[in-house]
């Protein structure tokens, strides 16, 4: 079976669940057809799909068919009869495709032109044999792309390991049977992703789509920053700007060029929820902010509700949720948000990867295996220069064989790159783990753990790490996860840390973590959260969904 047949499985049963009876029946339904369904087959529609099987054959009327194993099936299914003489199922094609732009697709993708020029009839000429199939091939692929995206994520970054769901090996049964009972509306609703974060998604994609047809909103000049109390003519702009969003309102001073009290808490706002310093201030960070266009918006709610429907259906009861490019953790039990804090993740060039993992571990009192990278790139400088630089920060050299004493060791016959020792730094508070880490094995050797350094969790932008994510609020965590896993409470969990013994509690239950990338955040209210494209993620992705759809194996 074709992975098209085998993806469109999934996005079939999906809707067999919540389908009326008659479309759900193993056959088209048998009460009032439309006469020429009722007794005309095309051995000719036969023969053009039989066509499918050659590449030049899979072009109709200068249309390339992306269905074309999937739609000889269904038209067998059909009794070899046209799809697409019933008018209100063709008023419902045209009308989902219309709207394809509301999940953020391009109705080009689903030959939106041929379609909505279709009116039907009674025809069986090949005209009409070749717009009936072009018909269907646009319902496969909008079902396609609503349930699984447009893009292939595994083509944007070969480490993607979040499966997609395959619950059903007869998807032919399910779309024929639907196009038979006229069931198109509800087909396509079944196939969109049922979650509040991509409705939320979809309408933050409504707003930006109505302050760009309103016409946006003023562009601020270039100029020197200013500070609350800070006069400027630019700030007549500013005004302008925030009142367009609504950050300003009832503002009593329009006319004025200071940045007010007033002024300055809604530019605040505008920032808290721009990934930027709350500082009320006009900087050139802020400035760019305020100067993205609605367009610029679109395209990146658009990227992030292509991710939407990579994941969100994947997504359990109970899981670790990391927000790479919002810089938070939250942590989700019987699909309820309890807790949330922020984290630190990895620099621009030692990125924290996307993946999903399972955490089976919490270790209090860690020690710390220090990576071959650190070891290779800062610490060997440091200790072969200074020889109580290990002792004074609780490292330790290790062989195959164990400990070694650095006193022993001749550094100058050694370089980076060819020490041969490894370097393990004890348990304690100075530990750069901190006094927890949270384990769910993977090949990047990635977790979440603590650190003895605060004060970067108080910045906007929170990329400071080799890779790893550092927790704000570490023991929290553990006593959420520890008190949900093996009924630990916090008193447990501090006697233990005051031990200052290295203790492995193994999680009866793994806890599902997924490391994500959203730039687009929605909220309970209905506004979005926008941050920093920290890795330059969004500019590849939106160039992909950009491009002509080509559905490839995942």
């Amino acid at each position: 079976m074709s992975f098209f047949v085998r993806a469109l499985a999934a996005a079939a049963s999906v809707f067999l669940l919540s389908l009326p009876l008659a479309a759900q029946s193993p056959s088209p339904p048998q009460s009032s057809p439309e006469p020429s369904q009722a007794v005309v087959t095309l051995p000719d529609l036969k023969s053009r799909l039989d066509r499918f099987s050659s590449a030049e054959g899979r072009v109709v009327g200068d249309v390339p068919i992306a269905a074309y194993e999937f739609l000889p099936k269904m038209y067998a299914a059909l009794g070899y009869r046209l799809a697409w003489t019933n008018e209100a199922s063709v008023a419902a094609l045209k009308d989902a495709i219309k709207r394809s732009w509301e999940d953020g697709l391009t109705a080009s993708d689903f030959h939106d032109q041929i379609v909505a020029a279709h009116a039907p009839s009674t025809a069986t000429d090949t005209r009409a044999i070749e717009t009936d199939i072009i018909l269907s091939d646009a319902l496969v692929r909008l079902l396609y792309q609503l349930f699984f995206g447009k893009v292939s994520p595994n083509g944007l970054d070969p480490h993607w390991n979040f499966s997609q769901p395959m619950l059903s090996d007869d998807p032919v049964k399910i779309i024929s049977s639907a196009i038979a009972a006229g069931e198109i509306a509800a087909l396509v609703e079944r196939a969109r992703v049922d979650h509040p974060a991509y409705k939320a998604l979809k309408a933050t994609l409504q707003s930006y789509t109505q302050y760009d047809v309103a016409g946006g909103w003023p562009i601020i000049p270039a100029g020197a920053p200013i500070k609350p109390g800070g006069r400027d003519p630019r700030i007549l702009a500013l005004r302008q700007r925030l009142a367009v969003t609504g950050e300003l309102q009832d503002d009593a001073s329009a006319a004025s060029d200071v940045l007010d009290e007033n002024l300055a808490a809604a530019l605040a706002s505008f920032q808290k929820f721009h990934g930027l310093d709350d500082d009320g201030a006009l900087g050139p960070k802020t400035l760019a902010e305020l100067n993205v266009t609605p367009a610029q918006r679109i395209d990146q709610v658009r990227v992030n509700l292509e991710r939407a429907r990579w994941t969100l259906r994947a997504l359990g009861d109970d899981m670790v949720i990391v927000n790479i490019a919002g810089f938070y953790l939250r942590v989700v039990l019987d699909k309820k948000p309890v807790w949330a804090t922020r984290v630190i993740v990895g620099r621009p060039y030692t990125k924290t990867p996307i993946f999903k993992g399972d955490m089976k571990h919490v270790v209090l009192n860690p020690d710390w295996t220090v990576p071959r990278s650190i070891v290779k790139g800062e610490l060997f400088a440091k200790a072969s220069t200074d020889p109580t630089y290990l002792a004074a920060n609780n490292y330790v050299l290790t062989s195959s064989s164990g400990r070694v004493d650095p006193n022993t060791v001749n550094w100058s016959q050694w370089t980076a790159s060819t020490f041969p020792y490894g370097i393990v730094q004890s348990p304690g508070p100075a530990n750069a783990l901190g006094l927890v880490k949270f384990l769910f094995p993977n090949k990047y050797s990635v977790y979440l753990h603590d650190t003895p350094g605060r004060g970067l969790f108080g910045k906007s932008g929170r990329s400071f790490s080799h890779g790893c994510i550092r927790v704000e609020d570490p023991m929290k965590l553990a006593e959420i996860v520890l008190g949900n896993r093996v009924g630990w409470d916090r008193a447990k969990i501090d006697a233990t840390v005051k031990t200052g013994k290295l203790t492995q509690v193994n999680l009866p239950k793994p806890l599902p973590v997924h490391l994500l990338y959203w730039t687009v955040d929605p909220q309970p209210d209905g506004s979005a959260r926008f941050y920093q494209d920290v890795y330059g993620r969004d500019g590849p992705l939106l160039k992909a969904i950009n491009a002509d759809f080509k559905p490839t194996v995942r």
